[in-house]
């Protein structure tokens, strides 16, 4: 764990915090790969980087929302919290949700193939969400359950893991903190291959939408399976069943959207009015 980087530069010392700096950083190389990507796929460079920017800018926000809405209670008590940028209070899917709204207006309203882009930005989606869960991993927040498993990660004293341990009666007398599952970095490998995954099926030419709609699949059902492993805070507003619902439903689309594509590629299915009509104007 490793809350604040610090190096010396031009003989000062400088000292960031890990997981915004992480949180910039992703956001960075998401935008410039995912504009790279795009362009080699023949989309105009500067509409793509603005649309993709847009994405970028709306994820935190997205993130922020559905988090005050799953706990309400620490917003109720500390309000500011609502504006701060620290390694804790930012729920992903919420960010992904209003990035794909954002991401459908501003392709929409600047003409860029909606599909394309899409797909050009899942290999950068999955890199910049692997980078983000490191920084989640060294400020020590999303930790994961104790476990007794070898790769087990210890988290020092007082750090949010241990506190969390504290909190739900595990670590009262264990003596200091116990070792949990590093599910920060079960979800970054789980992005990397994905970002794979999106890669193989642009090199092989795939229908649009074909490598964002297998990678949001993968990456849900990943997410699902760690799920149980993390860390439940202790102020969670939402149902048990909220969030497995929530990753079911995306897979259940997910899936059916890239069966039916198989169909209408294969000539067994054709699209629907309404179907080809999003298609036509999306890309």
């Amino acid at each position: 764990m490793q809350p604040v980087l610090s190096f010396v530069l031009a003989g000062h010392l400088i000292a960031v915090a890990s997981y915004s700096t992480f949180l910039y950083l992703a956001a960075a190389i998401t935008i410039g790969l995912g504009v790279v990507v795009a362009a080699r796929r023949g989309l105009p460079a500067g509409r793509s980087l603005f649309c993709l920017a847009a994405m970028a800018a709306a994820t935190p926000l997205g993130a922020r929302l559905l988090d005050i809405a799953s706990n309400p209670e620490v917003y109720a008590r500390e309000p500011g919290e609502a504006f701060a940028l620290d390694s804790s209070g930012f729920a992903l899917y919420g960010g992904l949700f209003l990035a794909m709204v954002v991401g459908v207006v501003s392709c929409r309203a600047l003409s860029v193939p909606l599909l394309r882009l899409a797909d050009a930005a899942a290999p950068a989606l999955g890199t910049g969400i692997a980078i983000m869960r490191v920084g989640c991993f060294l400020a020590g927040c999303c930790a994961g359950k104790v476990t007794d498993l070898p790769w087990g990660v210890t988290f020092p004293v007082a750090s949010n893991p241990h506190v969390h341990q504290i909190i739900s009666g595990i670590g009262l007398f264990a003596g200091g903190p116990l070792p949990v599952h590093p599910t920060q970095l079960y979800e970054s490998a789980a992005a990397l291959a994905g970002a794979a995954l999106a890669v193989w099926l642009l090199r092989r030419r795939m229908a649009d939408g074909t490598a964002i709609l297998a990678f949001s699949a993968w990456f849900t059902a990943f997410r699902w399976l760690n799920f149980p492993l993390r860390q439940t805070p202790p102020t969670l507003g939402v149902h048990d069943w909220f969030y497995p619902a929530l990753y079911a439903t995306i897979i259940i689309v997910c899936l059916g959207l890239l069966f039916y594509g198989l169909l209408v590629t294969s000539g067994l299915a054709t699209p629907k009015p309404i179907l080809r009509k999003v298609c036509d104007e999306v890309g």
